[in-house]
């Protein structure tokens, strides 16, 4: 699922990008859930609440924060590089502007479908978002992690914990149901606790393994031969890639 985010102060203009994603999603077989925004404010707040899109589509000429604010936003205090943003406007002259937010593209009102399935093709395949991120969600809102950054997957009750360097996300679950959710990653599942990244793993021995946050981990008797098969075989990938 692509996850958009369409942020205008003119609703017809709303209405009218979200008819059209509406039917390149159809025309390309991709399921996509868009969110509607009328102010820079508005879009920021939601962003600060952890809320993700894989891709903005945002207006430049917004009364208050305008787009180039919101996207220096997104880009500076966030950090957030991987969510595409394109630009929309009904002017062509912003071009310097927009150089430091490092959009996807620029579309001119009104828009074009043949223009906006090119722009989302693009999108969907920069993304790569089957391979990139783990999504869930909590209070009906979904939320997407990027893979890479998490280390590992805690079962704790009734929640899964998933814990990044810097934190801990939460979501009701199994994590059975995780590792059917992210199979043929690099995770491996070395207790019934826990599904570890292991490219996150620093140190390991046959009883437990060590992560990039110094976390020590314990593997279960059930799981040993497994895992040392699965380091070992990541260990001899390393060496013959350098």
């Amino acid at each position: 699922m692509l996850s958009i985010a369409i942020c205008d102060d003119e609703k017809i203009i709303c209405r009218q990008l979200e008819n059209i994603l509406d039917e390149i999603g159809k025309d390309i077989d991709q399921e996509i859930e868009t969110e509607v925004y009328y102010s820079g404010e508005e879009l920021c707040e939601s962003l600060m609440r952890d809320n993700y899109f894989d891709l903005i589509f945002l207006d430049i000429e917004l009364p208050q924060i305008n787009g180039i604010e919101v996207g220096k936003k997104i880009r500076d205090e966030l950090n957030d590089e991987l969510t595409q943003i394109v630009y929309i406007s009904c002017k062509e002259s912003y071009a310097v502007e927009l150089f430091d937010v490092r959009p996807l593209n620029f579309l001119i009102k009104p828009f074009s479908k043949e223009k906006m399935t090119a722009v989302l093709l693009t999108a969907v395949k920069l993304l790569d978002k089957e391979n990139n991120f783990f999504e869930y969600k909590n209070s009906n809102v979904t939320f997407s992690v990027p893979v890479s950054d998490i280390l590992y997957f805690e079962s704790h009750g009734r929640k899964v914990n998933i814990v990044l360097s810097d934190e801990t996300k939460s979501f009701y679950g199994k994590l059975s149901l995780v590792e059917e959710q992210i199979a043929n990653r690099d995770f491996i599942m070395i207790h019934k606790s826990y599904l570890i990244n292991f490219n996150h793993v620093t140190e390991y021995t046959y009883e437990y393994v060590k992560m990039s946050n110094g976390q020590v981990l314990t593997i279960s008797q059930n799981n040993r031969k497994a895992v040392r098969e699965k380091l070992m075989q990541r260990k001899q990938r390393m060496r013959h890639d350098k």
